[in-house]
């Protein structure tokens, strides 16, 4: 840790009291400036009482002897907290710190710069306090667990004081257990280490972890660099870059309506818990989409049917009958799936059907020259190569998936069928046009 004054973790306490006492006192600042420009000195006199009351309050000594004899006993600091388990459990919050390397991922994983707190709600001011940044990336709780040199003689004029109140700061932070408890809330398993012997193991909720876990998928998922990333996907003259695409999440909720009951870091997330799929890989390719020799398109009950997820979503939010901007970028989103999902398919059969193999289907021609590109090598298919250079066929390709798309959702959504006209049609084809370019420029898609 870099060089840190005494002199710095005493700015760094005046200013959290000084912080501390403004935003209790607030309301009362603001009325006594009113007071004095009304010339109310009765309301003055009482205010002013009021804030000499607080300024007391909020003096060094005064809030440490608060803040290390009631503060540091009612809250409960940890890595690993016992209400994640269970809102009523009253058992041991623990601070696990293992500098051992594993090749499991866990809180062990992660540079740990923040712990979490819960119980009184009146005792969290001192969580605050020990939050408030010394200098960046330096907090005074780091300090205190560190035992660093600058924290000596800093929470009381008097040395001895303050090394009291620093070993009750220390206690609290590091989770000194003198009799670990546990709780009936608790679950318990019982891990056999030799013939009717057991280690009883009290599971704890890794809170910190999962708040950095939770922070990471948001900063991922939301970033103002991941969304510009999404949104230039289709426009022509934006610069082209890489964002990432989250799937198949889950959310726990701890806490009800109250995740402040759970814990203060529950509280930041609101009570959101994200869980990633424990599933092992897939590496086998996705089932092979059959085109019956028969059929005139491949937008059809098949399609449908691959695609049924997406579309449910889309009738879901066409079904709100909202229509602000919000809702206009997650009909797009989707939308903008349903095509990944066609092109996807698009390109599958692209690469498992053999070259030539739609001579004899009954496929509609522009989706013959869209799926069937290799065919252009075959010998005597002159006529079939210059139809697709010229692209002409992409045009019906894009007209075929708009009426495909209205079809779908005027026999999903009868009593409003008629709504999805000339307008909602365009809307879908400009959609596969822009994908269609996009495609071509990438150098990359299943349009070349």
């Amino acid at each position: 840790m870099e060089a840190i004054t005494t002199q710095q973790v005493k700015e760094a306490i005046n200013t959290f009291l000084t912080e501390q006492y403004d935003k209790k006192t607030e309301t009362q600042q603001k009325q006594l400036l009113k007071a004095k420009e009304q010339g109310d000195y009765e309301k003055i006199a009482d205010l002013n009482e009021k804030l000499s009351a607080a300024k007391r309050k909020y003096q060094l000594e005064t809030w440490m002897a608060d803040a290390a004899n009631r503060m540091a006993n009612q809250l409960h600091f940890g890595t690993h907290i016992s209400k994640g388990i269970h809102p009523d459990a009253k058992g041991d919050n623990v601070t696990f710190i293992d500098e051992r390397q594993s090749p499991y991922v866990g809180t062990h994983s992660i540079d740990i710069d923040v712990l979490d707190a819960n119980g009184n709600a009146a005792a969290l001011p001192l969580f605050a306090f020990f939050n408030q940044q010394v200098k960046k990336g330096v907090k005074i709780g780091d300090l205190i667990i560190e035992k660093h040199a600058a924290t000596n003689g800093v929470f009381s004029e008097k040395n001895e004081l303050s090394d009291t109140y620093l070993k009750s700061f220390y206690s609290a932070l590091t989770g000194s257990i003198k009799k670990p408890a546990t709780h009936e809330r608790n679950k318990q398993l019982l891990w056999p280490i030799a013939e009717h012997d057991y280690n009883v193991i009290v599971p704890l909720y890794p809170s910190v972890f999962t708040y950095y876990l939770y922070n990471k998928i948001n900063d991922l998922r939301y970033s103002d660099e991941n969304k510009s990333a999404r949104d230039n996907r289709f426009k022509k003259t934006a610069e082209q870059k890489p964002y990432v695409s989250l799937s198949n999440t889950a959310v726990v909720q701890l806490g009800g309506t109250k995740p402040q009951n759970i814990s203060s870091l529950m509280s930041k997330q609101g009570g959101r818990n994200y869980l990633l799929p424990s599933l092992p890989p897939k590496y086998q390719q996705t089932e092979q989409f059959k085109i019956p020799t028969y059929a005139n398109s491949i937008f059809d009950k098949a399609l449908d049917y691959r695609c049924k997820d997406t579309f449910k979503a889309l009738v879901r939010l066409i079904e709100t009958q909202y229509n602000n901007v919000n809702i206009r970028k997650a009909r797009r989103a989707i939308l903008d799936d349903l095509l990944f999902q066609v092109f996807s398919i698009a390109s599958s059969i692209q690469q498992q059907y053999l070259p030539g193999w739609s001579q004899n289907f009954a496929l509609n021609y522009s989706e013959k020259l869209w799926l069937d590109p290799q065919r252009c090598s075959i010998e005597g298919e002159e006529t079939f190569k210059q139809d697709r250079d010229s692209n002409n066929w992409q045009a019906d390709i894009s007209k075929r998936f708009a009426s495909w798309v209205n079809s779908h959702l005027r026999r999903k959504l009868k009593n409003i069928k008629h709504d999805f006209a000339d307008a909602e049609h365009t809307e879908w084809q400009r959609e596969m046009d822009d994908m269609i370019s996009q495609s071509q420029r990438s150098g990359q898609g299943v349009f070349l």
